[in-house]
């Protein structure tokens, strides 16, 4: 086992390391409270002392759910450290509510170019065929992989590998939840424990990005707000006045809030705060539209709205102005 990689394994929580009251409790396992440690997580696939050296890294748990954008760049200051720290790569295990958020957020951010993956699972550790014992070992797998650098924050669920931009929770309890419905799988961890690569992340992203949050202590306030019949502009308009600088609206197909959401977006973005106009529907692209390049409102491309509220939340960080914003949508 000489000369393994040194995987740093970030353990935030969620239904990974969680314990039911018993085998059968496949569904309300995080009322109980219990948990498993990272050192107790390694404990169950001693086969990983064959892939790498793990090496847990502090951080305290919490269910996904919970997490607010500290949580997100304390996370990410995690990695970094460990990553200065010698670790060739790295594992996040993540509660599956709120992953593909956190994983967007380190694929826009992190400043190496090493394995980042993050995993988790649709059953808790207590259950009756448990998927988190392999979704844990696959992760490591990749993350000591030499190809998986290069390729942005990954995320490994039921055996397939999707990149952080693309990859989204799909169903509340079935194991294969997580998908990537316009682009796929990057790959496959097979059953024979080989790490199949089918193709490479296209946009930008870790080092690529012109987004360095290492010095921040949080981030701009950017809300979302969904769009239904006969919504009216009360949320959008209690969002200016919370002090929002950037609002998504979740919009109806490719792109339509309601009539009187628009009256309300259009007050806001004349207030200074920034529009960005998503779709409800899950994926697709919302073009930007003339009428969106005149009111100078930023369209999410195939972003599903909660990712279009990280990355609007970064660009904030560097700019107010919505067509350079907008290039950043179209690049990442």
């Amino acid at each position: 086992m000489a000369n393994r990689p040194r995987i740093a394994l970030v353990a935030t929580g969620g239904t990974i390391d969680a314990l039911g009251a018993d085998r059968l409790d496949l569904a309300f396992y995080l009322e109980t409270g219990r948990r498993l440690g990272a050192d107790e997580l390694l404990a169950r696939i001693p086969e990983a002392a064959t892939l790498a050296e793990v090496v847990p890294v502090p951080f305290r748990p919490r269910p996904s759910h919970a997490f607010r954008d500290a949580d997100l760049l304390e996370v990410g200051r995690a990695i970094e450290t460990a990553v200065a720290d010698g670790a060739s790569g790295a594992v996040v295990t993540h509660g599956t509510n709120t992953l593909e958020e956190t994983a967007y957020f380190l694929h826009l951010t992190l400043r190496t170019e090493r394995p980042v993956v993050v995993t988790g699972a649709m059953r808790p550790a207590s259950a009756l065929s448990s998927d988190g014992d392999l979704n844990l070992l696959n992760a490591i797998r990749v993350a000591a992989d030499p190809a998986a650098a290069g390729r942005g924050t990954l995320v490994l669920l039921d055996d397939r590998i999707y990149s952080a931009r693309d990859v989204t929770k799909g169903a509340t309890f079935r194991t294969d939840a997580f998908v990537a419905r316009e682009r796929g799988p990057l790959g496959v961890a097979d059953a024979d424990g080989r790490i199949v690569w089918f193709w490479r992340p296209q946009g930008l992203h870790t080092t690529a990005t012109p987004f360095d949050v290492r010095g921040l202590e949080r981030l701009p306030r950017v809300d979302v707000v969904v769009s239904y019949v006969g919504a009216d502009g009360a949320a959008i308009d209690a969002f200016v006045a919370a002090g929002a600088r950037g609002i998504v609206s979740a919009a109806t197909g490719a792109g339509y809030p309601t009539p009187a959401e628009v009256e309300a977006l259009e007050r806001a973005a004349a207030a200074g705060v920034v529009v960005c106009i998503a779709s409800r529907v899950g994926s697709g692209r919302v073009a930007r539209s003339p009428s969106m390049a005149s009111r100078r409102w930023v369209a999410a491309g195939d972003l599903v709205p909660w990712k279009a509220r990280l990355l609007l939340s970064l660009a904030l960080t560097r700019s107010r102005d919505p067509d350079e914003i907008q290039a950043w949508f179209d690049l990442l």
